[in-house]
């Protein structure tokens, strides 16, 4: 597990970089305390500590133990950073109490089993203060893909909508539709960074499915663009 975390590390750059760019818009504030919820390494959950600044508390919680050890090694010495092992199933600081501003979860709730979804909701909603936000982005399960190899636990963008209407908890539920485009140096660097993802080695999977997918340029290269949904929504 430890190498797959490092490999993670290694090629989760252009994540990181979308990842940014819609928290940056979600208008966190100095002095905010934020969840990173399935946090990684931690590069995005340092970006939102370097948002709330010193008055603010950020906790980074992620259930792969190996990636938490990176996240506690590269940034330790950061007071308002914190990072545990942990999950909506099996618990974080703070999950019962009212105490975050934002609850953000990146490139995650599409890998979470579609039995603990509403949990991972309804834990969300109980650890937020009034009016907090959660904000997080899905990849979509694309119709009529039988074998989705970025969406075992995925959901159509209709089911997304229903999940939030029938759980009922937030108020303000807004799903913006874009792509997300992955590209990596060669088809063995992004089954590399399938497998520390997903945890599951690409090679298994029929070729076919993996063609539905990837694009391979003249260089060796291999680009792949996701369907994604970023939703917000407001605990009232």
């Amino acid at each position: 597990m430890e190498e797959d975390a490092q490999a993670y590390e290694e090629m989760s750059k252009p994540q990181i970089e979308t990842g940014s760019r819609f928290i940056g818009k979600l208008g966190i504030f100095q002095g905010s305390n934020v969840l990173d919820m399935g946090c990684g390494t931690g590069c995005l959950t340092k970006y939102i500590a370097d948002t709330v600044g010193a008055d603010g508390q950020v906790v980074g919680v992620d259930p792969d133990a190996a990636r938490i050890k990176i996240a506690k090694e590269k940034y330790r010495g950061l007071c308002n950073l914190q990072f545990y092992v942990g999950s909506s199933l099996s618990g974080f600081p703070g999950d019962s109490l009212p105490y975050y501003d934002f609850f953000i979860s990146t490139a995650v709730f599409h890998w979470v089993p579609h039995d603990e979804k509403e949990i991972f909701l309804r834990k969300a909603h109980q650890c937020l203060k009034p009016g907090g936000r959660l904000a997080m982005t899905c990849i979509v399960k694309i119709p009529n893909v039988v074998n989705d190899i970025f969406a075992s636990y995925s959901l159509t963008e209709e089911c997304y909508r229903k999940l939030f209407h029938d759980v009922g908890l937030f108020t303000n539920v807004v799903m913006e539709k874009n792509f997300h485009t992955l590209r990596c140096e060669s088809l063995g660097r992004f089954k590399q960074w399938y497998k520390a993802s997903a945890h599951q080695d690409l090679d298994s999977m029929n070729p076919c499915d993996i063609k539905e997918h990837l694009k391979e340029e003249g260089d060796g290269s291999v680009v792949c663009v996701v369907p994604r949904i970023c939703i917000t929504a407001i605990k009232p």
